[in-house]
């Protein structure tokens, strides 16, 4: 199957045929942004949160970008205190309440240390969360879902490959044992509440060459959840949900092949989805919504030639997953990270980076 994804100008992309570059900006004087989360509250209020460098600095800070409904504007972020911040998940509860996370380290003569980085967006500003006590040490958090103000979850894990689950009550966060795998090495990389006694985490266990791995959150305790996908350095890097009987998993197997698994309400099954084969091609899932039971959207990276990195994006109309073109720009790779929509007919929203090391968000409607 030769590449698909297709270099389109903002001005000439049909958005019927697939995603289209919309303008996002950049900080000034910078020389490195990228965007990993993004997540929508409805068609004028979205957010992407990621991190940027200023040329000529060696570490990052946090960046937030805001959709008005017209444009995507940068939004300040809280007032960070450590060498280096990266923001890489967001949890809308509404336009008035939001939370991102991600990591900080600070650089000291024996190395990084490394902990969380909350923040919470009360509809004015930004302004930084303590982290849990107990939290693990090397802890950074990679994702995150809520179901209420009162009930947000983040995951991640820590620099030493063990995963991590937090949450917040309303109150206070806090550090929750999770379902660790006899695998070892394992990382939470997704998380999708849908209940307060619903909620599914997913990620990799396994330090050189990782399985997929599943918990799940009865509301008492996580347990780990059999899934079918056992290929050589494979993934799950992201899930979403329509409800209890309609979950979705995505990520990647042997090296080279896209990875979407579903949810019934009874056990995980292994969903086809197409593949990029030419060009020595490597085909890697990072981001899925579920806007209905027939209307899914997947997205991530094809590596060609192990040299350039190129936008993948999929689309399952509800019998199968297809190839939907998505744009690239610039010289070098471009990557998406992550994907968010609210319902079918309202915008979809896609970030990354492109080839110019600036940020990428790219629409579509779901």
């Amino acid at each position: 199957m030769a590449a698909v994804a297709v270099l389109l100008s903002a001005a000439s992309a049909d958005a019927a045929a697939g995603l289209s570059i919309v303008s996002s900006p950049n900080p000034a004087g910078s020389d490195f942004n990228e965007l990993d989360g993004v997540a929508a509250t409805g068609a004028a209020n979205a957010w992407a949160v990621g991190f940027t460098r200023t040329a000529g600095a060696l570490a990052f800070q946090p960046l937030a970008e805001r959709w008005n409904g017209t444009s995507w504007q940068i939004a300040a972020t809280a007032a960070v205190t450590a060498s280096d911040n990266r923001l890489h998940a967001l949890a809308l509860n509404g336009a008035n309440d939001g939370w991102a996370v991600g990591e900080s380290s600070v650089f000291t003569s024996t190395g990084a240390v490394t902990s969380s980085l909350i923040e919470h967006w009360n509809g004015a500003a930004w302004s930084k969360a303590a982290s849990p006590a107990g939290e693990p040490a090397g802890t950074r958090l990679l994702a995150a879902s809520s179901t209420s103000a009162s009930d947000v979850w983040a995951v991640g894990a820590t620099t030493s490959t063990q995963p991590v689950i937090e949450h917040w009550n309303g109150t206070a966060w806090s550090v929750v044992a999770g379902a660790v795998s006899a695998g070892g090495g394992a990382r939470l990389l997704g998380v999708k509440a849908l209940a307060s006694n619903n909620v599914w985490a997913v990620g990799s266990t396994g330090a050189r060459h990782p399985d997929p791995f599943i918990e799940h959150w009865n509301g008492a305790a996580w347990a780990e959840v059999a899934q079918p996908v056992s290929g050589f350095d494979s993934a799950l890097l992201s899930v979403s949900a329509t409800g209890p009987n309609d979950v979705w998993a995505v990520g990647t197997q042997n090296l080279n092949q896209t990875v979407t698994e579903h949810w019934d309400g009874t056990a995980w099954t292994l969903v086809p989805s197409p593949t990029i084969t030419a060009n020595n091609a490597q085909d890697t899932l990072t981001g899925v919504v579920a806007l209905s039971t027939g209307d899914a959207w997947a997205v991530g990276q094809t590596l060609s030639n192990f040299t350039t990195t190129t936008t993948l994006a999929l689309h399952w109309d509800g019998t199968s997953w297809q190839i939907v073109a998505s744009a690239n720009a610039g010289t070098g790779s471009n990557f998406f990270t992550a994907v968010t929509g609210t319902a079918p007919g309202q915008p979809l929203w896609a970030v990354g980076q492109n080839g110019s090391f600036n940020t990428l968000i790219e629409t579509t409607t779901g």
